[in-house]
Formats: C-alpha cells, sequence, structure tokens
C-alpha cells in the first residue's frame, strides 16, 4: 500500500522514541537505491532507507540488512566519512510532506540525510550544514528538472508545493468547491486529487469515518461534509497529538488469509482489521507476506539477476562506444596534417621527429585552418611518404568510426532501454505464463547463450482485455510481446492508444474505430496504463494518448519499443477498482 505522510510522521515518532541520540556503527548499500545503517542506542537497531519507486519509504529491519554493491557508490563514501560513528541528533518531517531529515554529527561535523519518498521521485540526498548538496542515491542534472539540480555542490532545494488546497487550512467553504470541482469522480478521489498530502488509502478512510460508505451519492448534505471536514481535521492532527493506531487489514479467508494493507491509524474501512504493535511492526508484517504470498519469487529473482547482469555488460559497452566517439574537426585535423607533411615533405630531413608548420605555407583557403603553427610529430624512422600515410589510414579509421559509433550507441541505448523494460515486466507479471515470455525475450534478444537450459512454456499469456461501462473493448499488453500485439495486430489505425508517460509499461487500445470515447472509458484506458507500468504506487501518473494511427516501431528496436506523436495527456490515479470484477 502507500507509504504516505502520516506513515512517514508515525515512524519519524518510533525512531524519535529508539534511536534518537544513538551512534551510527555500520553503513551498508543494498541495493543502488537503499541505504541500511545500524544505530547503536542502547541496543543495535537496523535502519533501511530506500528510494526504489515500488518500495520507497523507512523501515526498522529486524535483521542487518546485507551489502549488495560491491563497489561502494560515491553516496556510501561519503557517508562513511561523515556519519559512520556520528550520532543522530534530529529526526524532523516537515508537516504532512513524505520528507524525513535525519541530522548526525560526528568529526567532521553536523550533515543531513533526506529521505524524499515521493514514488519514482523518491531520492535520498547527503546534504552540508549550509544546504549544500554533497552527494545524492540518484543525481538529476538540469536537462532532467530545471527547478531542482540535485548535483554536488549545488544548493538543497526542497520538493515543490502540490497545486492542490493545504489540509491543515481547509475550510468549510475550500471542501465544498474541491468537491463540485471533479463531478465524475469519486469522493476519495475528489479528496486526493484536491487536497495535498492525502494518500487513496488515507481518502478512501476519510470517506468511509463520514459517510459509513466507500462509494456514498453525491454531493453530500451539509452535515455529511462536516463530519467529513471534522474527519480529515482529526486524522492530519495525528502528528499533533502522537494518537497513533497502527493497523493492518487483511484479505482472504482461511489458510489464504494473509495481511496486504497497513496504516497508523485504524483502518475501519476494510472489514478484516487487526491493531498492530507499532507502524514498523505494522509494515513489516505486510512486507512479509508479500514476500512470502508470492509463488514467483525465485523466478522473478533470477529473472532479475540476468537483466541486470546484461544491463550492466551494456552499459560498459556504451561508456566504451562514448570514449571511442573522436570529434569531426579532430579527425579532419590528421587529415589536414597528413596532406601537410606531403606538401612540406621537401624540407623534411631524415631522422626528424616533428614538422611545424603554418597554415598559410600550405596554400589552402577555409574557415577551419589553424589560426597557430601547427606541431606535427614525425616517425623519425619513416619517410615523409610514410608518415603521411600512417595518418591518412588512422584519419581513414577515425571517419568510418565516426560514421558507425553513433549508430552503435543508438542501438545500446534502444538495449538499455528495453532491458528495463523487462526488469519492469518481471514486478508485473502476475502469472508463470507471463515470466516465461519474458525469459523467451531474453532469449530471443540473445541475453541468455544459445546453450543454456531453454525454459518450458508453461502456457501462452494473452493481453487484459476488459469492457467499459459505455461497452467499449480495452486491450492491454503486459509484456513486450503482448504490446506488439496490442499495438499492431488487434489495435487499428483509428484506435485510441495509451501509455503511462516515460516510464516502462503496457501499452492500451481503446477499440473505438475512430468513434468519440466518451470521459470515463478514456479515464479508465489511462488508469489501466498507469497501473500497468513501473510507476503503478505512484498517488498519480502523467498518461500520454493518441490514435494508434500515429505509433510507430523504433527502428532496430525490440518488441514494445514504439515512437508516438499528436499525443495528448491525462493525469490519473492508477487504481483500478474495475479489475476487481472484470478481466481475465
Amino acid at each position: 500500500m502507500y507509504y504516505d505522510a502520516l506513515t512517514l510522521s508515525a515512524m519519524r515518532d518510533e525512531l524519535s522514541g529508539l534511536i534518537l541520540g544513538g551512534r551510527v556503527q555500520r553503513i551498508v548499500q543494498p541495493s543502488d537505491l537503499s541505504l541500511g545503517l545500524e544505530i547503536y542506542a542502547g541496543r543495535r537497531y537496523q535502519l533501511l532507507l530506500s528510494a526504489g519507486t515500488q518500495e520507497a519509504g523507512v523501515y526498522l529491519l529486524a535483521a542487518k540488512p546485507r551489502r549488495g554493491r560491491e563497489v561502494p557508490s560515491p553516496l556510501q563514501l561519503l557517508l562513511l566519512k561523515y556519519v559512520r560513528g556520528a550520532r543522530l541528533e534530529a529526526i524532523e518531517q516537515p508537516p504532512l510532506e513524505r520528507v524525513l531529515r535525519l541530522t548526525f554529527n560526528g568529526e567532521h561535523g553536523p550533515v543531513e540525510l533526506i529521505c524524499e519518498i515521493m514514488g519514482r521521485y523518491s531520492n535520498i540526498i547527503l546534504a552540508s550544514q549550509d544546504h549544500l548538496i554533497l552527494e545524492a542515491i540518484k543525481r538529476v542534472p538540469p536537462s532532467m528538472n530545471r527547478y531542482r539540480t540535485i548535483l554536488p555542490q549545488h544548493p538543497y532545494v526542497p520538493p515543490p508545493a502540490q497545486e492542490k488546497e493545504q489540509p491543515l487550512l481547509l475550510t468549510a467553504g475550500a471542501l465544498r468547491t474541491v468537491l463540485a470541482n471533479q463531478p465524475e469522480a469519486s469522493l476519495w478521489q475528489r479528496i486526493v486529487n484536491g487536497i495535498s498530502g492525502i494518500s487513496p488509502i488515507l481518502a478512501r478512510e476519510i470517506a468511509y469515518r463520514a459517510t459509513g460508505e466507500l462509494e456514498p451519492a453525491l454531493p453530500l448534505a451539509q452535515d455529511a461534509s462536516d463530519k467529513l471536514l471534522a474527519t480529515m481535521d482529526e486524522l492530519l492532527h495525528l502528528p499533533q497529538t502522537h494518537t497513533w493506531s497502527p493497523c493492518v487489514a487483511y484479505e482472504g479467508e482461511g489458510e489464504e488469509r494473509h495481511p496486504f494493507a497497513y496504516a497508523p491509524y485504524e483502518l475501519t474501512h476494510f472489514p478484516d482489521h487487526e491493531p498492530a504493535e507499532s507502524i514498523s511492526a505494522a509494515i513489516n508484517l505486510v512486507l512479509e507476506a508479500r514476500r512470502s504470498f508470492d509463488p514467483y519469487k525465485q523466478v522473478r529473482e533470477r529473472l532479475h539477476s540476468l537483466i541486470r547482469k546484461q544491463t550492466a555488460r551494456q552499459q560498459a559497452r556504451l561508456a566504451s562506444l562514448q570514449r571511442a566517439l573522436v570529434p569531426a574537426a579532430e579527425i579532419e585535423r590528421l587529415k589536414l596534417q597528413a596532406n601537410a607533411i606531403l606538401a612540406m615533405a621537401w624540407s623534411i630531413k631524415p631522422g626528424q621527429r616533428e614538422l611545424l608548420v603554418d597554415s598559410s605555407q600550405l596554400g589552402l583557403d577555409g574557415d577551419n585552418l589553424p589560426s597557430t603553427p601547427m606541431h606535427i610529430p614525425l616517425d623519425p624512422l619513416l619517410s615523409a611518404s610514410e608518415n603521411a600515410q600512417e595518418l591518412f589510414r588512422t584519419y581513414r579509421k577515425m571517419r568510418l568510426a565516426g560514421e558507425e559509433v553513433p549508430q552503435l550507441i543508438a542501438q545500446a541505448e534502444m538495449d538499455l532501454a528495453y532491458l528495463a523494460q523487462l526488469d519492469a515486466e518481471v514486478n508485473l507479471a502476475e502469472n508463470r505464463p507471463q515470466l516465461d515470455e519474458i525469459e523467451g525475450e531474453l532469449r530471443a534478444a540473445g541475453y541468455i547463450p544459445a546453450h543454456g537450459k531453454e525454459v518450458k512454456l508453461t502456457g501462452k499469456s494473452q493481453p487484459l482485455s476488459l469492457r467499459s461501462k459505455g461497452g467499449m473493448l480495452i486491450l492491454v499488453g503486459r509484456n513486450s510481446l503482448q504490446n506488439d500485439e496490442v499495438t499492431f495486430r488487434l489495435g487499428a489505425p483509428d484506435d485510441i492508444w495509451l501509455h503511462a508517460h516515460g516510464v516502462p509499461g503496457s501499452h492500451v487500445i481503446i477499440k473505438c474505430g475512430g468513434a468519440v470515447v466518451d470521459e470515463d472509458t478514456l479515464l479508465l484506458g489511462a488508469r489501466l496504463a498507469a497501473y500497468y507500468s513501473s510507476a503503478r504506487n505512484e498517488p498519480k501518473m502523467q498518461v500520454d494518448y493518441t490514435a494508434r494511427r500515429h505509433v510507430r516501431h523504433i527502428k532496430g528496436g525490440r518488441p514494445g519499443m514504439v515512437t508516438y506523436s499528436h499525443e495528448q495527456t491525462l493525469m490519473v490515479v492508477p487504481e483500478i477498482d474495475e479489475l476487481e470484477s472484470q478481466g481475465d
């Protein structure tokens, strides 16, 4: 479920009572996007900070997190310098923000470790006392975000405020305006979309406590609206009252019953819920159930490992190609030097090691001629003609590379994007056939050796299909092969095509044949695209849509890799209630 601002507040209170004043004894990096800190405060506590899209949060663990990276990252090296051996002096959180600031004071002075828990925008940033960034687990250059550049020696800028109503300042009139501005959405969706700092699970709880229903009829009566505001105020002031009631919700019956949601308050809108000892106990119970309840865990881990190895190889290949790329001006300079040697061959003496020549001596015109004398190294064992021919050979070789290397770089970048897509599909796969097809794609792409053990398919997975309330058929590809099938074989040119913006995910087709698509159907298609993407845990997601005729295969790309144009954009919550009663 959602690691939201209230969950972080409850965790802040729990950590303040347990590890504040403790000393950091150990720092490890279990993965590229997580950090483990062992803090001694009367006993050893294991703190895990994660900036991963699916598991972003701050966690207290029972067991020591293991080292996952063989080579320490720049952030880990700085943490070993500034934080190991330091004391934890403060744990702070801006009101109702998913940001936790841990202040450590050690041999080199105080520093802040800032944990931003914001889905795919999550980050862990080390900052100095004067708010300069020392390092981050994710670097964000200006080309990615002009407002917030997250690079060493840049000032730390807090995440921008959401353009929504501030919940702690909300009035009855402002609440009525928020609810009235979204006539097609349910009550909990209107709360999430219009009021800052409220996650879907909290919005549902507020709606249920105020009305006694998950989907009450709208508009609300005056007394229900007043109760909604009072309920919201009570829950959002928990960080001030500290009256937490950690809770775990369950689903299933008998041996199939398992915990699946947590919150720092009672989850009354779930019929089956129980109190928990602490918020960390509630979180760990749900996370452990998720890990143990996945029957395909070993297959997923094996595929993730294969993809990580191939990704590392492609990254090394890309770096090598980028180093081999020589600027065009430098290549042309070799040709000019070779011609200069031939032109001045009469002046070169046997055994000469360098030729000094001015461009005016060559009798050439052009804007690219050097303005200063050229110092051309010579091999003293070769004649002038042989020295010139060596430079001509190097020139031809570099010119050929200059033509081929950009194409190879583009292919390496496409291969990395394809591997990222497959890695996301491993997480999103819902059954064994889908996982087997991913392994088959890895083999077909040459990422698994041909002599390796070939996977035995347990059946062919099919795209998800369901109908909107208006009766339109919607098709969802849930891996690269299905994406190709949905878009280019099942989708017609005039159908609507949707995809989550900027992240790996499903291709969605609304079968409309050029007919007008009603707003509910379009939003359902967008929510499906967001839900079946690597950013499904985001509170809101941007989804692009366009006519299928504007979607094209990327030249030289793998299955499911496309480019598109003429797109429009929707912002949606990646939750699909319709899947409870429809779909395959």
